[in-house]
């Protein structure tokens, strides 16, 4: 399984859609996430597999790796991580 990370981009406030995903660009390190968000975590995350939501300075320096331009006072933001198979790896019967 592939972890592939994505920021999901929200309408603003608790009542807010979900509009779309930005890909995060596979050259991020997983070192540089955790060291953004381990002080946040509820529990350890070294590999970054949950959802993070992301404030304007985290924004900044995520920016870089996204192709979109992100803007804080317009939408909300959470860095999320999705599994892709890996190929030849089989999906899972379940789903």
């Amino acid at each position: 399984m592939q972890i592939k990370r994505i920021i999901e981009v929200w309408e603003q406030g608790m009542e807010g859609a979900l509009l779309r995903h930005v890909e995060v660009a596979e050259t991020i390190s997983t070192v540089f996430l955790y060291s953004l968000f381990a002080e946040e975590a509820q529990r350890p995350d070294p590999k970054m597999v949950l959802s993070y939501f992301l404030t304007a300075d985290k924004l900044a320096l995520l920016q870089p790796y996204v192709a979109e331009k992100l803007d804080a006072a317009r939408y909300d933001y959470i860095l999320s991580a999705i599994g892709i198979p890996s190929e030849g790896q089989p999906e899972d019967e379940d789903g």
